[in-house]
């Protein structure tokens, strides 16, 4: 087979190429998103809100632990990309044995760790004396399933750097497929307990773990495993997948820190808004960790696709500004946006007029604590899911300067929302509303989402009409030509 040449990138239409290009990482995204979704809701059935609390605070930690597998997965596909352009399979090899190596080292020092300070973690994330057991119970499985974390995450983005998202795509939807109907057997069926999803989510990396391994020792990828190069450590070539796998980690460490963060300030005002209406059945702040973290499930399922098609968007746009296309680099941006924001508000009417909707298959309405968690939950939802519009303009702002070559911007971009905006208002709004006696300190933190996310999409405005303005200003009108001449005719 003929590999199609790239100029099909600045001739075939725009709206063609995006749906060519984003739908299988609107899949990806969307599989990818499921894993939380789905465990959710059969916690959320069988346990109750304090079980989705416990995996809410569960998040951060395993973010903690996904951030050194993203350093080393980014690292090692960045040279990985670059030795295979330059011919040098040997090294590339070389680099995937060190990678596998890191990985095995790293699950062994995470098992260790998580194992003896799993509880003090789960309290520096903003963990109850209620959630403790509950989380404790799910993550001591997802501990001893970390290196098929590793493999099955590192590994999907080494297959993807040698040119077969489709692969990696499959591997992601195996993935999710088995962790879903694991969930269910586990927890409905079985009814284990919360331990349950914990397992369920463990044989799924397995699965998949499985899936890209035999790829690899199959021989149907273009690299190969060598053991010469998994057990020879190369400290030289380990530093330089540190390096270049630095930005992501720092990314993930700071948002498992500002999840933390947020989960202490809601804990705390959910206590406080607890003891006001003397609820009972289950602490306030428990309950409030429980639905954020619902919410965010909810809120994956919308920007996720969007995160699909800014990374979908991206090589049009890439390679339309290397050709020297402003017109065409202009209509992707504008199509990706109108995309983006018409996706999300059809999810805002429904978050704003039937919030219950949306709720609903995460709670057990004979839980008796059911009316509780809808009375906190729909205004809660009406409130941080209010601004999700403003987030599609924020996602293809980044995606759109990651692809232009200016990737410090799109970092910036990202991070404006929880780094800059979000943490801040959460300290500032509830200690406001509480000594002005303005609104309840819940509530403020509630309002604290929607204000961060219009504050960032402002900004990520600002950036986009500056981008309009200078792309205009490159295109270039064609001058009127005369038609020519005809062969032999006399000039007048």
């Amino acid at each position: 087979m003929v590999p199609q040449k790239p100029d099909f990138l600045e001739e075939r239409p725009i709206g063609r190429l995006l749906l060519q290009f984003s739908a299988p990482a609107i899949t990806a995204t969307l599989v990818s998103a499921t894993y939380s979704f789905v465990a959710r809701i059969f916690v959320g059935w069988k346990i109750g809100m304090i079980g989705i609390a416990a995996l809410t605070v569960s998040f951060p930690v395993m973010l903690t632990f996904l951030a050194f597998a993203m350093m080393i997965a980014t690292g090692t596909t960045t040279l990985i990309s670059i030795h295979l352009g330059e011919q040098k399979q040997d090294r590339a090899e070389r680099l995937l044995g060190q990678a596998l190596f890191m990985y095995l080292i790293l699950s062994v020092l995470f098992m260790i760790f998580g194992q003896i300070w799993l509880e003090d973690l789960l309290r520096l994330f903003g963990a109850s004396n209620e959630v403790i057991p509950y989380a404790k119970s799910y993550l001591s499985i997802i501990i001893w399933g970390t290196f098929f974390q590793q493999i099955s995450f590192g590994v999907n983005n080494f297959i993807r750097a040698e040119g077969h998202p489709n692969i990696a795509m499959v591997s992601m939807l195996i993935s999710a497929v088995v962790n879903g109907i694991l969930d269910w057997f586990f927890l409905v069926y079985l009814e284990t307990g919360i331990w349950g999803a914990g397992l369920a989510n463990v044989l799924a990396l397995l699965t998949s773990s499985i899936w890209v391994s035999w790829l690899y020792l199959s021989g149907r990828t273009i690299l190969k495993w060598r053991l010469k190069y998994i057990f020879s450590p190369d400290l030289a070539i380990m530093k330089q997948i540190v390096i270049y796998g630095t930005a992501p980690l720092v990314m993930q460490i700071c948002a498992a820190v500002i999840n933390g963060f947020q989960y202490h300030l809601l804990g705390y005002y959910g206590g406080l808004y607890g003891e006001r209406l003397h609820l009972t059945g289950i602490n306030g702040g428990d309950l409030a960790i429980g639905i954020l973290g619902t919410l965010f499930a909810i809120s994956m399922m919308v920007v996720m696709p969007i995160l699909g098609l800014s990374q979908g968007m991206q090589p049009i746009i890439g390679y339309n500004v290397g050709a020297v296309r402003p017109e065409r680099v202009l209509r992707t941006l504008s199509i990706s946006l109108v995309c983006g924001v018409l996706f999300a508000l059809l999810f805002w009417g429904i978050a704003l007029i039937r919030p219950d909707w949306l709720l609903y298959p995460f709670m057990n309405t004979a839980d008796p604590a059911y009316s509780q968690m809808m009375a906190l939950g729909i205004p809660a939802t009406r409130i941080v899911l209010f601004s999700i519009p403003l987030v599609s303009v924020n996602i293809i702002a980044g995606g759109y300067f990651q692809a232009h070559g200016r990737p410090i911007l799109s970092m910036i971009l990202t991070a404006l929302r929880q780094l800059i905006f979000l943490l801040p208002f959460l300290i500032l709004f509830p200690m406001l509303a509480v000594r002005y006696h303005l609104i309840d300190g819940l509530d403020a933190c509630w309002f604290a989402f929607p204000v961060s996310d219009l504050f960032a999409c402002l900004i990520s405005v600002y950036f986009i009409y500056r981008e309009y303005i200078d792309k205009r200003n490159c295109i270039r009108i064609p001058e009127i030509q005369t038609p020519p001449e005809k062969h032999g005719a006399l000039p007048d």
